[in-house]
């Protein structure tokens, strides 16, 4: 796909974008996005961004594939998020699987490498001929239903943790966990359960965010990798294909993942927001446009002033988060945890500025925006379940970050 760039990306992402939000209702109720959107997306290179030029992809800069998922989540947030953490994990495999599992990977019969991928641990492991049993129920692997892949944590059988680094001074390290496993499951090798979607969560209903089983699975022993405890210069991404954004620091695009679909949510909020303003009259003695009305013009630009204090920042961050990336990767100064914590401190509060603008535009749409299938309601149940999510809890991370600052292990 020569002729795909970072600007034909985005602007495919701004004409798909009435597509999505038409087939929004119906994917809330499936769970997922509809067939025609993942194709429509397969066409527009979107399963391909972030994949390497070796195995055929575009292998964009991260802002390209922020507005790409920011535009998306305008359509419908849910849908974003799909869309976004099964692309995404791509450059979480290529930072920590090594090559001979990345040239498999991504060679596969559906053309593209997009996983699925859930922290918690959720099943059992243990060594046999040929690698590793795998047996597993995971919890909340979005975007599951298109994945060629999903990668499981488990715990490992019979086998003692790794001890720590001495310089880790992690109160408590002398009781450690059985060792944890990330393992790469193939599609085929799992099955998917129908335990997402309608009305089964509150919101994010369209992220196919389902569970799935891994029964008796015997996978190659390079599709298994421990969690790394210290933080090297360098990754199989970045050995492998030269571009120190494969160097996949943990604590910085994994809450990108999560929180470009928020961006996206306020961005939808808005064009909702300003359809209601532009059709609909004020609900009091008098009426008249709520076009007219100084109340709506001020939650109107509040919001936009929200959103757009949102995007900038993103913006700023993954441009100093990329400096980052390259300076670490060629020795200009070393990993700095504290950076890498205020980076992804700084991306939740975009997330924060992005939820207060939905707030506010949902409170002033009037109680006809609550009703069952009105896209107003959606946006608020989508950055609803946002704030659940464990990576998003904001205050957490800034004690986190605060420690840190002043010299004391934050974990």
């Amino acid at each position: 796909m020569p002729d795909i760039t970072p600007e034909t990306l985005i602007k495919s992402a701004e004409e798909l974008r009435e597509l999505v939000r038409e087939r929004a209702g119906e994917a809330e109720e499936l769970g997922h996005y509809t067939p025609d959107v993942h194709q429509a997306f397969l066409d527009a290179g979107f399963y391909h961004m972030l994949t390497p030029r070796k195995y055929g992809g575009h292998e964009v800069d991260l802002a390209t594939f922020a507005k790409v998922v920011i535009e998306i989540g305008r359509g419908d947030p849910g849908t974003a998020w799909c869309l976004c953490l099964g692309h995404g994990h791509t450059v979480t495999t290529l930072a920590s699987w090594p090559a001979k599992t990345q040239d498999e990977i991504f060679d596969n019969e559906l053309g593209y490498y997009r996983a699925s991928h859930s922290l918690n641990p959720a099943g059992t492991a243990r060594r046999v001929d040929g690698g590793w049993l795998v047996n597993a129920k995971s919890r909340y692997q979005s975007g599951v239903p298109y994945a060629s892949h999903a990668i499981v944590a488990v715990t490992v059988e019979g086998e003692e943790a790794p001890s720590p680094p001495p310089e880790a001074g992690a109160p408590g390290s002398a009781l450690m966990p059985p060792p944890m496993l990330q393992v790469i499951i193939p599609a085929g090798q799992f099955t998917i359960q129908e335990d997402w979607g309608g009305d089964n969560v509150l919101g994010m209903r369209a992220s196919g965010s389902n569970s799935i089983v891994v029964d008796d699975v015997v996978v190659p022993e390079h599709y298994g990798i421990f969690l790394a405890m210290d933080f090297p210069p360098t990754s199989p991404g970045v050995e492998l294909h030269g571009n120190p954004i494969y160097l996949g620091s943990p604590g910085v695009f994994p809450l990108l993942e999560v929180i470009l679909p928020v961006l996206g949510a306020a961005r939808a909020a808005l064009d909702e927001f300003e359809h209601l303003t532009r059709t609909r009259n004020i609900a009091m003695l008098g009426g008249g446009p709520r076009l007219k009305d100084p109340f709506y013009q001020r939650d109107f630009g509040l919001g936009k002033i929200k959103a757009d204090s949102a995007e900038a920042i993103v913006a700023h961050t993954l441009r100093t988060y990329t400096r980052f990336c390259h300076d670490v990767v060629n020795g200009v100064r070393p990993f700095a945890l504290e950076e890498e914590l205020g980076l992804g401190c700084t991306l939740l509060q975009a997330a924060e500025l992005a939820g207060e603008a939905v707030d506010i535009l949902w409170r002033s749409s009037g109680s006809s925006a609550a009703a069952k299938g009105q896209r107003m309601q959606r946006y608020l149940r989508d950055v609803s379940m946002f704030r659940t999510h464990y990576a998003a809890q904001f205050n957490a991370n800034a004690q986190r970050f605060g420690a840190l600052s002043l010299g004391e292990f934050p974990f």
